[in-house]
């Protein structure tokens, strides 16, 4: 396998030889493996269950500089911290002994801030799907 890390405008990016990995470009649907990479681009929905350091980043298959371009400029545009921070206090509520703990103990958890659970919880509460109770019971008020 090769892996390749660095930078990309500013991004963290690792591409991976994906001949034994996905097989297809989640952009036009290419197959040549030859022509094919994995690499890291940003997402704030995107929270790792074991790796606390790769929170916002997804992994994707592509098969071109301007795709992953593309991909990187969508994830930046589309990029809204509160959703990262919600996601993290999900992860966090189900981590030992906090399933009963509350919520401003959990925020602790997750090493967010007074003024980003404020925020989080605020924006939480304008969204149409919001989220009422995290996966540990604590309810987002």
């Amino acid at each position: 396998m090769v892996v390749v890390v660095g930078r990309l405008n500013g991004d963290r990016v690792a591409g991976v030889s994906t001949h034994h990995r996905r097989s297809v470009c989640q952009v036009c649907g290419r197959t040549d493996p030859r022509k094919l990479v994995q690499a890291l681009i940003p997402d704030s929905s995107a929270i790792d269950e074991l790796e606390l350091g790769a929170d916002g980043y997804r992994l994707v298959t592509v098969c071109s500089d301007d795709e992953l371009h593309a991909l990187i400029a969508l994830g930046r545009a589309t990029w809204v911290d509160e959703q990262l921070w919600l996601g993290r206090l999900g992860r966090a509520s189900i981590a030992p002994g906090m399933r009963r703990a509350t919520l401003l103990a959990v925020a602790r958890w997750a090493g967010l801030t007074h003024e980003q659970l404020r925020r989080v919880v605020a924006w939480n509460a304008t969204r149409v799907a919001s989220t009422e109770s995290l996966p540990g019971g604590q309810l987002l008020r």
